[in-house]
């Protein structure tokens, strides 16, 4: 499994994706738009995707996990909270 971390913007994004052993395997920048995510995520599936908590976030959140991809959309105001989390 892939986990990407999402800097989400609202015209561009930035991905980090790392493999299971945590390598860093791919960063690149794409545009914001559910029709890129599509052909981005699929190659990468099954991954789980990192999204901080924005104004874009609920959207493209939804558009992601309709390809398959698993979601989480962190708010960094809890960022101990998700270093110590178990699951």
């Amino acid at each position: 499994m892939y986990t990407i971390g999402w800097d989400l913007h609202q015209r561009e994004s930035q991905l980090c994706v790392l493999d299971a052993s945590g390598a860093v395997v791919r960063e690149t920048r794409i545009a914001t738009r559910v029709e890129r995510f599509a052909t981005v995520i699929p190659p990468l599936l099954p991954a789980r995707v990192l999204l901080e908590a924005s104004t874009e976030s609920g959207w493209v959140a939804t558009a992601l996990e309709q390809l398959g991809a698993e979601v989480i959309v962190a708010n960094p105001r809890y960022a101990p909270m998700y270093a110590t989390r178990s699951r």
